[in-house]
């Protein structure tokens, strides 16, 4: 099933509410539901009330697991597990790209083209899905890209061998960082980049107000190409998720 819509529907929502929420009331939000919360914090003039009014609770429990293991929610342990947009979600529904929701009869492992997953990674996919959960396409293929990064192979090389464009990994990697993954891709920046251009490029991150790429593209779009300030800003951000 194709979930791109019902995702922006809910990654918009939780925009316009503007607070983490729980599960229950963001629910109750998508479909129109009257409840006491819904009064209590004065969300029936929002416009998206009521948006996903055509999908039942399942439905919509389905879309935000989906979300939610593919990067683009977050929960707040503070606030009891309330739900908000990562930044990777806010960028999703800005940007949408097909995401489709997985096929319980279809392993990820029959594809010739999947690196051999290591042992740690297809335990922690095993344990998933014992607890019930299934993996979502998105996750599988980060799974893949984990495993590349692993094995230290060029990026570019592996979207082509997955049939996508380096700019979709790099949606991937910044997907990764704001779940707090880290991985280490200075194989593959210090070749394309090399260390001296790097090291200017961190310096820039470490220093600036906001690693918004608007800003460093200002800064650095007459020097560097997109793609490699969004290397060198994942590097960057990469690198915070160590420290932490």
């Amino acid at each position: 099933m194709e979930a791109k819509e019902p995702i922006v529907k809910l990654i918009k929502a939780l925009l316009e509410i503007d607070m983490p929420v729980q599960r229950e009331l963001l629910i109750d939000f998508l479909m129109g539901r009257k409840s006491r919360q819904i009064e209590e914090y004065d969300l029936f003039d929002k416009e998206n009330y009521g948006v996903g009014e055509s999908g039942d609770e399942d439905f919509w429990s389905t879309i935000i697991d989906a979300a939610y293991e593919g990067g683009l929610l977050k929960q707040m342990v503070t606030k009891k597990n309330a739900l908000m947009p990562t930044a990777a979600g806010k960028k999703f529904a800005k940007k949408p790209q097909s995401f489709i929701l997985p096929d319980e009869d279809v392993d990820p492992e029959s594809d010739p083209e999947v690196p051999e997953i290591d042992p740690m990674i297809e335990q922690a996919q095993h344990e998933h899905d014992v607890a019930g959960h299934s993996v979502s396409p998105l996750a599988k293929q980060q799974i893949k890209l984990i495993t590349a990064i692993d094995r230290h192979i060029a990026l570019d090389n592996y979207a082509e061998s997955e049939g996508l464009g380096l700019d979709e990994v790099l949606d991937e990697l910044e997907m990764l960082a704001a779940q707090k993954r880290f991985l280490d891709i200075t194989y593959f920046t210090d070749e394309v980049l090399g260390a001296e251009c790097m090291n200017e490029l961190l310096d820039y991150f470490q220093g600036a107000k906001t690693d918004d790429m608007d800003e460093a593209l200002k800064e650095y779009g007459d020097t560097y190409e997109e793609e490699e300030l969004r290397l060198a800003r994942i590097v960057y951000r990469m690198s915070k998720i160590n420290q932490s």
